[in-house]
């Protein structure tokens, strides 16, 4: 029985293999699928995977099957003439895998099905459209079914090699029921369930941003960003069925997966690997490949409702899936509602709450929202073809609209009340076309169209209201691959695989400030050449002991930027497997991104002056470095430089992987070891001890290396103050008596956004998986965790590294999410722990310890089946609870002009005790 733990164990080792038209040892059949006809087979293999290889060499036929689901199977001998339906139902007689028949010359081998029209969920496997399952003799024992089976295109993450995943970088797969089962309602909420994405960066739990990230102050949409190995949510590329997306924010740096329904999705896969040979820029820290659902047949209408248990939020989801197939194609519409109360601090009073500017607690509490109230709307559709035997299209197109508002208290000493409302409208269209030109050889043309429209809207209501502020952005992305997939020649081995393609992009984003004018313009064209060789070296067909398998997985990519030249970007994998069900692999690749054009088109470099003595005043009345500075202003800049160069990286992964199938035992153990350099990382200058910005003259003059030359500057000359205030965007800024720039005598240019030297970390994944089948029902259980070994910042080479692992809102040291579950006939239950490490505020030695955070989340459905009754019939319980315990996040400062009360939303959660209860019936 394929469970949700099982999913992601099979669908790593998808292997596509025997392509071979004919073989040496005997005649291959002109028609493997014609029952009449059959050929002389020896096969005497000591493993069932090893005989599936050695029938698909001998017969001519195309096998798809899981290296994973034949681990520890004994093979089987055959001797002697057979057909191809004979041949196969000897090889799995015994086992509970069965093979059926798939387009052109393959057979699929899965685990067996029982059910009539069952859409196939196997993950190992290419997803059908529409069948009667069947033994190996599809086309000979299974005359009932007029419809044959459908091998749709295989979405594989990393890899632009068709229908296989090289298993040398790591991948984790999450499929429909691991998602459904988790208890979350949104796409974001998953996303900060796995342990190797930071939940800092661009979230909704911060919509101000995080001080010391300069692009997350720039999500004022209540967006969420993936962000995997705490690099930024720029450093990790999302995509929706392989494509990419318009990026969203004011600077146009992340793409918004908030807005991607979570009714609609089939898989998400996350790849940790660096991937720009494959996709271009941005993959730096790994990939989010969002798969939509695409294989469904009737009719599912989902209502969820939620709330949590202290407070007044509450949440709806609505969805409605309708789909069709016939022999040839299928589509399939879903319609996605979802409302959400706000969560306000009032309703959180084990939270501190932020302080004014002296000291004093903020008023209006209730006014101070820790989660924006919104309401989305989605909508899916998508239409697959088979026009004839060798041409597929299929066309898809997601729309989803979201608005929000928020109020927040600026902690100031008059606690001025803001109002924030956002709307954003993204649409996202592609089309796709595979021609077979032979059974060794297809062609493929991708094209992505994708917009982002937000509005954002800002007011003061309290103490008195003022004109509101509204900002418009537009982004747009346009892209075409044309991709030629092929096998080239075999060698003892296996076959060579191979990919080579070319792709166009062009890029626009617009920010501006309704009534003034643009802010940020950009526009940026990208055309590349990429390709990707899988090699065989050892395989069944050659293994010697100690090598079972032996593969080099190679991949390049040159892209050409219209804004930032040329970069070539290669990537090189290699798996070894010394026995079966034992892997060990590593990788080496590169990577490039370009700065988002909201940074390149920045035109919004402003600078303020203040007397220094507010500053100091402000810091609680600390003194001057030195007494020369008590009486100068201060004058801070802020924005992008002009001459920002793209941001690079090295990354290097090894890890061991084991598998092992015992009876009703199936056994995963995953480890990833990673390392990862990033240099010219876009942000601004990193302060020691992770202390605020305003410190940074103090520091400076104790320690004129601190920083790199020209961030803090002490009586500047009258010729580097013309000079700044000619690349400023407006007027300077005077502040707190400041008036003017005669007696500016410090420079503080660490807010400014530059390419910083490097961020650099490393860290070890390890992902246990077991499952089991009973006589009473199936249990399975797993741990899935990422401990980091290091994380630091240098602003530049003659700079000090800053460490800023295990500090406030800052990554931690260790985070799991554990889990058992368990199955008996329509009833499953789902316990989950999730556990971060505890940590400190700063680096200091007087920095306050923050707690460890243990929360504990449940989920209980039951489908109750066919039961002859038209209401109850396909219908599913579920209720979930998160947080079961309601542990509140542990206390720590409060940040009160980002809009953060007193936990760290980067890595703890404000929303308690949740419970929800879902139908689904599917017609």
């Amino acid at each position: 029985m394929i469970t949700a733990s099982s999913f992601k164990r099979y669908f790593v080792s998808i292997a596509a293999v025997a392509l071979a038209a004919g073989s040496p040892e005997g005649r291959a059949w002109a028609d493997p699928f014609n029952a009449s006809e059959s050929v002389h087979l020896m096969i005497d293999e000591d493993t069932l995977g090893a005989s599936l290889h050695a029938f698909g060499k001998q017969s001519g036929a195309q096998i798809l099957f899981s290296e994973t689901s034949v681990s520890g199977r004994a093979g089987v001998r055959l001797d002697g003439t057979y057909t191809a339906a004979a041949a196969l139902e000897a090889l799995l007689n015994g086992t509970d895998l069965e093979a059926v028949r798939g387009q052109g010359n393959t057979f699929i081998v899965r685990h067996r099905s029982n059910q009539k029209k069952e859409t196939l969920k196997d993950p190992d496997l290419p997803r059908r459209v529409s069948d009667t399952p069947a033994v190996a003799s599809d086309a000979e024992a299974d005359a009932s079914s007029p419809e044959p089976l459908m091998v749709d295109k295989i979405i594989v993450t990393g890899t632009s090699l068709r229908g296989i995943t090289p298993e040398s970088s790591p991948l984790q797969i999450y499929s429909r029921d691991d998602i459904l089962g988790s208890g979350v309602t949104t796409t974001e909420q998953f996303i900060r369930t796995l342990p190797q994405n930071f939940g800092g960066g661009s979230t909704e739990l911060a919509p101000s941003g995080l001080p010391g990230d300069s692009n997350s102050q720039f999500n004022n949409i209540f967006g969420s960003g993936a962000n995997l190995r705490g690099l930024g949510s720029g450093g990790t590329l999302t995509l929706l069925n392989g494509n990419r997306l318009a990026p969203t924010s004011e600077i146009g740096d992340f793409v918004d997966l908030s807005l991607i329904p979570i009714s609609a999705l089939e898989r998400v896969d996350v790849m940790t690997d660096g991937a720009s040979s494959i996709y271009g820029g941005d993959a730096v820290a790994g990939v989010m490949n969002f798969i939509l659902r695409d294989d469904f047949e009737g009719a599912e209408t989902a209502v969820r409702y939620g709330a949590v248990t202290q407070g007044n939020l509450e949440e709806y989801r609505l969805s409605q899936t309708l789909g069709t197939a016939w022999q040839s194609g299928n589509v399939i519409a879903t319609y996605e509602y979802f409302d959400r109360d706000n969560l306000s601090l009032a309703d959180r009073p084990d939270i501190p709450v932020p302080t004014q500017t002296d000291g004093a607690p903020i008023s209006n509490v209730g006014l101070f929202d820790l989660l924006p109230q919104q309401t989305r709307q989605s909508g899916l559709l998508s239409l697959r073809q088979s026009v004839n035997a060798d041409l597929d299209v299929s066309v898809s197109g997601l729309y989803s609209k979201r608005e929000a508002d928020s109020l927040s208290v600026y902690a100031s000493n008059t606690s001025s009340v803001l109002g924030f409302e956002a709307s954003s409208e993204l649409q996202s269209f592609s089309a796709s076309a595979t021609y077979t030109i032979s059974p060794r050889w297809a062609v493929t043309l991708d094209s992505t169209y994708s917009n982002i429209h937000n509005i954002e809207t800002a007011q003061t209501l309290l103490p008195e209201p003022f004109e509101p502020s509204v900002k418009v952005t537009h982004s747009d992305l346009y892209s075409a691959d044309l991709r030629l997939n092929g096998d080239l020649w075999r060698i003892g081995g296996g076959t060579v695989k191979s990919a080579l393609g070319v792709h166009v992009r062009r890029e626009t984003f617009v920010n501006e400030q309704r009534g003034e004018g643009a802010e940020r313009d950009g526009e940026r064209d990208v055309s590349a050449v990429y390709g990707e060789l899988l090699v065989p070296f050892f395989g069944s067909g050659n293994a010697v002991p100690g090598i079972q398998r032996l593969e080099l997985n190679v991949s390049g990519r040159l892209d050409d930027y219209s804004d930032f030249g040329s970069t070539v970007n290669p990537k090189i994998g290699a798996l070894w497997s010394p026995i079966s069900g034992l892997i060990a692999r590593g990788s080496y690749s590169e990577s490039f991104a370009p700065p988002p054009l909201g940074r390149t088109g920045d035109l919004n470099r402003v600078a303020a002056v203040v007397p220094y003595s507010y500053i100091l005043g402000l810091l609680g009345g600390i003194p001057a470095p030195d007494p020369s500075l008590e009486g100068v202003d201060y004058l801070q800049t802020s924005g992008t430089v002009a001459d920002l160069e793209p941001e690079t990286s090295r990354t290097y992964t090894a890890g061991i992987d084991f598998t092992r199938h015992t009876g009703r035992h199936d056994w995963s153990v995953r480890t990833n070891y990673y390392d990862i350099a990033f240099e010219g990382r876009l942000g601004s200058t990193p302060i020691p001890q992770n202390l605020p910005a305003v410190l940074a003259p103090s520091i400076a003059f104790n320690d004129p290396d601190a920083f790199p030359n020209g961030t803090i500057i002490f009586f500047p000359s009258a010729a580097e103050l013309d000079a700044l205030e000619a690349s400023l965007s407006q007027p300077v800024i005077f502040l707190g008596g400041g008036n003017s720039l005669d007696n500016v005598g410090i420079i503080n240019n660490s807010a400014v956004v530059r390419n910083l030297a490097s961020t650099r970390t490393s860290g070890v994944d390890i992902q246990v998986d077991y499952a089991t089948e009973t006589d009473w029902g199936n249990i399975s259980a797993g741990i899935n965790a990422n401990h980091i070994l290091d994380f630091t910042q240098q602003a530049s080479p003659t700079t000090p590294e800053v460490v800023v692992l295990d500090t406030y809102l800052n990554p931690v040291d260790l985070q799991l999410r554990a889990h058992v579950s368990v199955s008996v006939g329509g009833l499953a239950g789902n316990v989950f722990v999730n556990y971060a490490d505890s940590y400190k505020t700063d680096e200091t030695d007087t920095a306050a310890p923050i707690a460890a955070w243990t929360t504990i989340d449940t989920s209980l459905s039951y489908a109750l089946g066919q039961r002859q009754n038209p209401w109850l019939d396909g219908t599913t319980f579920n209720l979930s609870v998160t947080n079961l315990l309601d542990q509140s996040p542990p206390h720590t400062p409060s940040v009160g002009t980002s809009r953060i009360a007193g936990f760290d939303p980067a890595n703890a959660s404000p929303l308690g005790r949740f419970v929800a209860i879902e139908i689904r019936k599917a017609f």
